[in-house]
């Protein structure tokens, strides 16, 4: 069979926001890999496209599907860009002549199974599809009934069907390594302290142990499941022995999670002599200098904490169960080796009010060890228990759309909060914004990863947002002067 796995281009209708986007969400489709892998370990022929990192937009894609001829096609979204993924899917049944059967995976699908489960689409994968992918797969292909195919919602005699929830015990030693080749790895950069340089993602683990309530563990569970650490930097000996790539970004929900893994996959990085650079996402209270040392001894060079908010109460009730201590010394500590830091902070949680968000922005305003800081807006996606707390109305929260296209990773915001509007949550946002880059030590950071474009747009945003700095406070206003001027 001929395969076409794709990556919708989502950024489109984002405007200027869509530079800084690409810029931080442009990552290989991992996801994609793996399953090529397996299929082409069966015989089949496959291609991908990823459509944001290739710039291919719809219109495009139609002719890049009717080039290749597919038996099947498969297509990936999460919430913000499912839409696309329909409306992608849509244009391929109306414009490619005797249209394969489409196939929709993702965390959107998974959450929400009959309901996102559209006529655009003819089979839907829940949850992980690496334990069903080929029998899928091998059904299709023989005209067999999908019924013994786990995961799979499906079509028959005009009924949707669930074949029930697949195995999630999955060996994720038994996957096999993701075919990167069929990419165009050219496509994939990202600044860093050592210049501009072509990256790829790998995953050590898979599963979250935690329960932040803005997060879901729908697809890949709660139980941590570890690769063997060999098995881990094999694979990253081939990726720089095959395709030159020497940076990585470890896509592990915790990378600390277990310490022993991640020193185990640190000795041995440095044991087969492999000189990479490497940055990672881990919660603040589960680093040591030991740890920190050996992690900045292997190549790490820019490590992310999930901060959202310096609010006791906001962090109990989003069951962050992290001390604001534990970011004070591990922020301290990662700089002491020369590493990166990226703490992301959130707004419109459970219990936010002008003080609370003042609170965390001062917080920023005096850790110069801080390098790199976001402040994103809390979106309730499908999944979580933020969305369960929006719909029921708890904290204050209320959902006001459920249309998910306006679920956007940027600019966008769509619960009341407290006496908090969508639109007050995206004014104070750009003011937030300005707080956090009046900053002069985070500017080259910044620079670094978003290059001398990014630089400038965020210059032009800061001079734009002048007159705000010396805006008075008020209930639905925070005052970035006040800020500034705090000790």
């Amino acid at each position: 069979m001929k395969i076409l796995l794709i990556f919708p281009k989502w950024t489109e209708d984002y405007g200027l926001i869509s530079f800084f986007a690409k810029k931080a969400s442009v990552w290989p489709p991992l996801n994609l890999c793996y399953l090529a892998s397996q299929a082409e370990s069966k015989g089949h022929v496959v291609k991908i496209i990823d459509g944001e990192a290739e710039d291919v937009p719809a219109d495009k894609m139609v002719i890049k599907a009717e080039e290749f001829k597919p038996d099947l096609i498969g297509i990936t979204a999460t919430t913000p860009f499912f839409n696309v993924a329909v409306e992608l899917a849509k244009r391929f049944k109306e414009k490619i002549k005797g249209c394969p059967p489409i196939i929709i995976g993702g965390p959107h699908i998974t959450i929400l199974k009959y309901e996102a489960f559209l006529p655009c689409f003819d089979y839907g994968f829940i949850g992980e599809a690496d334990n069903s992918w080929n029998d899928f797969v091998k059904c299709l292909e023989e005209g067999s009934d999908f019924g013994s195919v786990k995961g799979i919602l499906y079509r028959k005699d005009g009924n949707v069907l669930f074949s029930g929830i697949a195995d999630s015990s999955i060996d994720v030693d038994s996957i096999p390594i993701p075919a990167r080749h069929l990419l165009n790895l050219s496509k994939y950069n990202i600044g860093t302290m050592h210049g501009v340089k072509r990256f790829t993602t790998i995953m050590t683990s898979r599963g979250c142990p935690f329960n932040c309530i803005f997060c879901s563990t729908k697809v890949f569970g709660k139980r941590s499941r570890r690769r063997t650490p060999r098995l881990v930097v094999d694979e990253i000996a081939y990726i720089v022995k095959n395709f030159g790539i020497t940076h990585f970004i470890f896509l592990d929900d915790t990378l600390t999670a277990n310490r022993d893994h991640i020193m185990e996959i640190c000795d041995l990085i440095k044991k087969d002599n492999l000189s990479i650079t490497f940055e990672a996402g881990t919660r603040a209270n589960l680093l040591d200098e030991e740890l920190v040392a050996k992690m900045a001894g292997t190549g790490l060079t820019r490590i992310s904490f999930g901060l959202e908010s310096v609010d006791e109460n906001i962090r109990k009730i989003m069951r962050k169960e992290v001390p604001i201590e534990s970011y004070i010394s591990s922020n301290k500590l990662t700089n002491k080796y020369n590493i990166e830091t990226l703490n992301s902070c959130m707004i419109g949680l459970p219990g936010e009010t002008i003080e609370t968000i003042e609170k965390t922005l001062k917080f920023l305003r005096h850790s110069k060890e801080i390098k790199q800081a976001n402040l994103s807006i809390a979106i309730p996606y499908p999944g979580t228990q933020l969305y369960e707390m929006a719909k029921k109305g708890e904290y204050g929260l209320k959902l006001l759309i459920d249309d998910f296209s306006k679920f956007r990773r940027y600019g966008s915001a769509v619960m009341q909060v407290g006496d908090f509007t969508p639109e007050d949550m995206i004014r104070i946002q750009n003011d937030a914004f300005v707080s956090i880059y009046l900053a002069y030590w985070r500017i080259i950071p910044m620079i670094r990863k978003s290059g001398i474009l990014g630089g400038l747009l965020t210059l032009g945003r800061l001079l734009r947002a002048i007159p705000r700095i010396f805006a008075k406070s008020s209930e639905k206003n925070i005052s970035i002067l006040r800020i500034w001027k705090s000790k």
